[in-house]
């Protein structure tokens, strides 16, 4: 196991020669102003992703393309991604997929995916490996938790989220050991959810409420909220 992670840090960091693309902002893979070269990353020696990132079609990742997800990245959509021969997979992040097909890879934190997960070998024999290490897990689960097509990541995670002409505000967003606070023209049922999908607290409110972070371990979670039948799911980060 040892030697493996060393080999894939080699093939990711160490080869000057090789193209290495890396995320810069959370948004949609298919959009280029996601990535550090302004490309959207078609054959790349090898992909970084450290943010919250949606595939709106399938995704082929073809030879020799290696995929990096560190531990605040996150892969996710309603699609297939389709790890091929020759190309492999490294997830310390995590990965929310409708389908996902892998030949090569190693996962460290948690894959999920709606409706199946494929792992298959290459040729010749042998050549294709997939192995999930603690506290990894591989699950095909139908409540999978991913922002879709239309998510707007204007902004940042630095920045308020303005909905429905500014009747709603979200920050700090990152928060730390404080509280979350959140303003609404309307009534507003909210629930927060952590990366799992586990709810956490579930409240209605008018105008205003906060959510105190400080007992909370640091980490991804979901604020869900119903504004007037209309339904908004916001990425909260906890960061010290």
């Amino acid at each position: 196991m040892l030697l493996r992670s060393l080999l894939f840090c080699l093939l990711i960091y160490g080869n000057t020669q090789a193209l290495t693309v890396k995320t810069l902002v959370d948004g949609n893979w298919e959009d280029a102003s996601t990535w550090s070269n302004h490309l959207v990353p078609t054959s790349p020696d090898s992909i970084i992703v450290s943010h919250y990132i949606v595939i709106n079609q399938t995704l082929n990742i073809y030879s020799p393309t290696v995929v990096f997800i560190d531990s605040l990245g996150t892969i996710c959509g309603e699609y297939l991604m389709d790890v091929k021969c020759g190309s492999s997979l490294i997830n310390y992040g995590h990965i929310y997929l409708n389908q996902l097909k892998i030949r090569a890879g190693l996962n460290y934190n948690r894959i999920e995916c709606k409706n199946s997960i494929v792992v298959s070998g290459c040729l010749p024999s042998g050549t294709g490996y997939f192995n999930t290490y603690p506290p990894g897990v591989v699950l095909v689960w139908p409540p999978v938790f991913c922002k879709t097509i239309d998510t707007n990541w204007e902004g940042g995670n630095t920045s308020l989220t303005d909905f429905e002409n500014n009747t709603l505000k979200i920050y700090p967003n990152p928060v730390s050991d404080e509280t979350l606070k959140i303003i609404s023209l309307g009534d507003t049922k909210l629930k927060l959810l952590d990366v799992l999908g586990n709810e956490i607290n579930a409240i209605s409110f008018d105008k205003s409420t906060e959510l105190n972070f400080t007992n909370l371990p640091n980490g991804i979670y979901f604020l869900m909220l119903e504004i007037k039948g209309k339904k908004q799911v916001t990425k909260i980060l906890k960061s010290n």
